[in-house]
């Protein structure tokens, strides 16, 4: 199955009764996406993959040496390509035993925002924790806000990918700053990773305020 859009190629190599509904998800959203990065277009086609477990797994085994338990997409941007595990495939052999189509549509648009991300620059050291916040809130994700005072922010830095709860961090930590920081200081910290690793343990200390005060019902925003 493929069919072929402005910025996106998508592809599956077994046939989906929902893919029309991944492709209307794409054109219903990549706008909004593309305007939050200041883009128009991307600056090539980007393939989207919707991949059986074998050749999903093999990539990302390739790419990162192991595939962990909850291991659903992957944004790639040396080759401008998004793979994404069916939802059969999701249920049989990863932690994703409640995935669905509403689910498979938000890993899309994660990486779709991903690869936005990636126009501007692919140094994500440290900052991995800023880059998976900004793509579950974008992609509206069903997350909840935490309270921050259990957060390692030094291990959510250093070692996202076996950092548990990592994701539920990095998204409240992204959301203070999405309904606090100007449009201009945010496009700052998402395309100068070394401006945003300078900002990084301020940024911390006063999201885990604003959530602390949301939690005792201050709410300023």
């Amino acid at each position: 199955m493929k069919q072929e859009l402005e910025n996106f190629i998508i592809e599956s190599d077994i046939r989906l009764n929902y893919f029309n509904d991944i492709i209307n998800c794409i054109i219903d959203n990549e706008k909004r996406i593309l305007d939050f990065f200041k883009l128009e277009k991307l600056p090539k086609k980007v393939n989207v993959l919707i991949l059986s477990y074998e050749p999903f797994k093999n990539f990302i085994i390739s790419k990162y040496g192991e595939i962990l338990s909850y291991v659903s997409g992957d944004s790639d941007s040396l080759t401008s390509t998004i793979r994404i595990l069916n939802i059969s495939d999701q249920i049989k052999y990863t932690t994703h035993t409640d995935a669905n189509i509403d689910k498979i549509k938000g890993t899309i648009l994660h990486e779709i925002v991903h690869q936005c991300h990636h126009v501007y620059h692919n140094d994500y050291n440290q900052i991995t924790w800023f880059a998976e916040g900004l793509a579950t809130n974008i992609s509206n994700q069903k997350y909840e806000l935490q309270k921050l005072d259990e957060c390692d922010f030094l291990k959510l830095k250093n070692d996202f990918r076996h950092y548990k709860d990592g994701y539920k961090f990095s998204y409240t930590i992204v959301n203070y700053i999405l309904k606090n920081y100007t449009n201009k200081e945010i496009t700052k910290l998402y395309s100068n990773p070394n401006y945003l690793r300078g900002k990084s343990d301020t940024i911390f200390e006063e999201a885990k305020s604003w959530i602390k005060d949301k939690f005792n019902g201050i709410d300023y925003k």
